[in-house]
């Protein structure tokens, strides 16, 4: 038996790679986070720095459903080297960890 998710849910293990190397050579330009969610409920996905300011207010669909993707841009352009940190937040709970830009 596989026991299914009822309410939202994202754990470390739906993240693609911590480590983003957004240089065009196909291999770790995105980092894409897949997450649970049976009841279809609104997701907000977002990228901040490290003090707290907002990267990028809304993470767009990511390749598959229930997905979000991150290109390592911020406002259409590429952000410096550095460790990012991603929310994703769903019915009162809000999910956060770190990504690593690599140039």
């Amino acid at each position: 038996l596989v026991e299914r998710a009822t309410d939202f849910g994202f754990d470390q293990a739906g993240v693609s790679n911590r480590f983003v190397t957004p240089n065009g050579d196909g291999k770790n330009d995105t980092v894409v986070f897949s997450y649970d969610n049976p009841r279809d409920v609104s997701v907000r996905a977002r990228i901040l720095d490290l003090r707290g300011r907002v990267v990028v207010s809304e993470l767009p669909q990511g390749p598959v459903t229930n997905s979000r993707v991150w290109d390592g841009r911020g406002a259409g352009v590429p952000v410096p080297s550095g460790v990012y940190l991603y929310q994703l937040e769903a019915e009162g709970r809000v999910y956060s960890g770190s990504i690593v830009i690599l140039k």
